[in-house]
């Protein structure tokens, strides 16, 4: 490693970063005039949504679905494709979805559970997965083969998260947004950056999201900032190098489990992921912060 690093790298290993945790958006369902009299008013203090009502379709399948589940009807409301004016696309995967879910079998509706229950839903703005199943819903194309409610997390990130759509995945902020839990972060890490040695390292969670490749204080970097940004403990540590340099720098966290887990994607020859602390220390033990 350089002796000398950047101010920015510096004062994320004394005192690591603070990112304000995100907060979960307004359920669009408030836009529904007859469903405000179900639904628990809005803290005083929130933002309110100050777009018009839905068109009269949206609103008659918002209240099918608030019917069926009303819980998920509030996810749903959450998600960005819901958050201004709804078009043809959006009006067609909340049709097809309220159908889905009408005709769920008990199956798909615990897999759906499990997928909702991924990140942190009192701090995340909205349900990554289940707005993977509405873009699976939202293609002109038949969806029923395979469907989506009987995606793993690892098919629906496999399957359904196409890095290559420009329009989804260019903005730093909306993308941070959505990689809102410790799995998503570390999917979408090994699929897209690449590491070089700390000789070419960028050394801030944008300038890797930009340019795609960086050193392990890049990864930690950016691993530390979106973990953060969802709500989990998370700060920059130092552990024994598996390689030449002298140290090496990972991101730890502490997941819903309460436990410590080590997120390393750019220890090579290959990455580790995410890790027991407990065990990857024993293979390179922590010595700092």
């Amino acid at each position: 490693m350089r002796k000398v690093l950047p101010i920015i790298c510096i004062v994320s290993l004394l005192i690591g970063c603070s990112i304000a945790p995100t907060k979960p958006n307004i359920s669009a369902i408030y836009r529904v005039p007859a469903l405000k009299s179900q639904l628990r008013p809005l803290p005083a203090k929130s933002q309110q949504l100050t777009q018009d009502p839905f068109p009269i379709e949206a609103q008659k399948l918002f209240q099918k679905l608030y019917t069926l589940d009303p819980a998920l009807a509030l996810e749903v409301g959450k998600l960005p494709e819901f958050q201004d004016k709804v078009d043809e696309r959006q009006l067609r995967a909340l049709t097809r979805f309220t159908e889905l879910i009408a005709n769920a079998t008990p199956e798909e509706k615990v897999n759906l559970a499990i997928l909702l229950e991924v990140g942190k839903p009192n701090i995340r703005r909205y349900c990554a997965p289940l707005q993977a199943i509405f873009w699976v819903l939202e293609e002109e194309e038949p969806y029923l083969e395979p469907n989506p409610l009987h995606y793993s997390l690892e098919d629906m990130l496999r399957c359904v998260w196409d890095y290559s759509e420009k329009r989804r995945w260019s903005d730093f902020e909306i993308v941070t947004e959505r990689l809102n839990s410790p799995e998503l972060i570390n999917h979408y890490e090994q699929k897209n950056f690449w590491y070089v040695d700390c000789e070419e390292r960028v050394a801030e969670p944008k300038a890797i999201f930009k340019y795609k490749h960086g050193c392990c204080f890049d990864y930690s970097a950016f691993s530390e900032y979106c973990l953060q940004k969802a709500g989990y403990d998370a700060k920059i540590i130092k552990v024994e190098s598996p390689n030449y340099h002298s140290y090496h720098v990972v991101c730890e966290f502490i997941d819903k489990d309460g436990k410590e887990y080590i997120m390393d994607n750019s220890c090579r020859p290959c990455g580790l992921g995410i890790t027991d602390k407990k065990k990857y220390t024993r293979r390179l033990p922590q010595i700092g912060y």
